[in-house]
């Protein structure tokens, strides 16, 4: 493993203005520039922004949105 990377579920993300081949959106909450260089639908991420936790809906295009717990019902 190389040093800085962890075994975390969360996928890295990135706010370098390096010009790559990397899918692009925004966070919906803080309206932050994100860029993910391999999105994968269903992974969760963290906005290098605010820091909340987005889930990755679509990958083309990219399309994130807020998580949601399983134990939320409905009244």
């Amino acid at each position: 493993m190389r040093t800085g990377m962890t075994t975390s579920t969360l996928t890295r993300v990135s706010v370098s203005h390096q010009k790559e081949s990397r899918s692009r959106t925004r966070c919906p909450y803080c309206d932050a520039v994100i860029k993910i260089s391999k999105p994968r639908e269903g992974h969760l991420i963290t906005c290098p922004g605010c820091g909340v936790e987005l889930e990755i809906l679509k990958t083309d295009p990219l399309e994130v949105d807020f998580t949601f717990t399983e134990d939320w019902q409905d009244e």
